[in-house]
């Protein structure tokens, strides 16, 4: 009988990468919200993979900004920093041959970091017509700094991504499990429901107001057969207010139709959600607030 092996990894990497897409797949579940924008996800999100032989606990983290102006930005990054913390194995995710800056700003984190194991994923390899451009390009990655593996992916495709669970699986520590092999993530409902709500808004918002955009959940109550949801939709400016409720009101109900019914499959039950619209001006400049909106 092999012996179990359970530990904590990080998933880490600039803004844009697929980090969350990669956990999704890697949990056989949603829990990280994806968009095409940079910086989508706001906070280390635990996501558990639990097998008859291992446990492991990925750990989804902001994009590493560099010199970031705002208090929420600085807030993300410490977010990253705090998930190198007591981890057995780093995923530092980039985006297949396109290598820069920001990459280089997530190594220099890297080598300030003592870490058991550290993995070279390259993800999005289904954008690349001719694979053995990959080769000059884990060279040239490789010569920044030392990787215990390498593995190509494409998160989106589940291409790699039973290698990859393979691999950091026998690289864990031998330990009993950390969690009930029923949980597959440290998150509450309530956080879901606020994600979901502003997922759908990035999505549909697009360029306008994507970063000025934070949901609290007011009341959640679960009766049963029907969770009752109100959320309340932040945004930093008067002129806000109306883009996000939409002409006749048609952004807020779409917005709260589709997370709605995400979040019916999430809790596998009717879900009664109804959401406001409110200004906090500079909010994510602001200490105060960003503590009352979950930080």
């Amino acid at each position: 009988m092999k012996e179990f092996r359970s530990g904590h990894v990080s998933i880490i990497g600039k803004p844009n990468v697929g980090k969350s897409t990669l956990l999704n797949q890697l949990i056989d579940q949603k829990i990280s919200i994806v968009s095409r924008k940079p910086q989508t996800t706001r906070w280390n999100i635990n996501g558990i993979k639990t097998s008859n032989n291992y446990q492991i606990i990925f750990i989804d983290t902001p994009g590493l900004q560099i010199n970031p102006k705002f208090t929420l930005n600085r807030y993300m990054n410490k977010e990253v920093s705090n998930s190198l913390i007591f981890v057995d194995i780093v995923l530092f995710v980039v985006e297949a041959l396109n290598w820069n800056d920001l990459d280089v700003n997530v190594v220099k984190l890297l080598k300030n970091t003592k870490t058991t194991k550290l993995f070279l994923v390259l993800n999005k390899i289904d954008k690349i017509p001719k694979k053995n451009q990959l080769l000059s390009d884990i060279n040239a990655i490789s010569k920044e700094i030392e990787f215990d593996e390498i593995i190509p992916v494409s998160a989106i495709k589940d291409t790699g991504i039973k290698r990859l669970e393979e691999l950091v699986a026998s690289c864990l520590p031998v330990s009993q499990p950390f969690y009930p092999i029923e949980q597959i993530t440290d998150r509450s409902e309530r956080f879901f429901a606020a994600e979901y709500i502003r997922e759908k808004l990035i999505i549909r918002l697009n360029d306008e107001i994507p970063y000025q955009l934070s949901v609290t959940i007011e009341e959640f109550n679960d009766t049963g057969n029907l969770i009752h949801i109100n959320a309340c939709i932040w945004v930093e400016k008067q002129g806000q207010k109306p883009i996000v409720i939409g002409k006749n009101g048609e952004v807020l109900k779409e917005v709260g139709r589709l997370a709605r019914l995400d979040l019916e499959k999430l809790y596998d039950k009717k879900v009664n959600l109804k959401t406001w619209v409110k200004v906090k001006s500079k909010w994510s400049n602001s200490k105060t607030a960003l503590k009352k909106f979950g930080f």
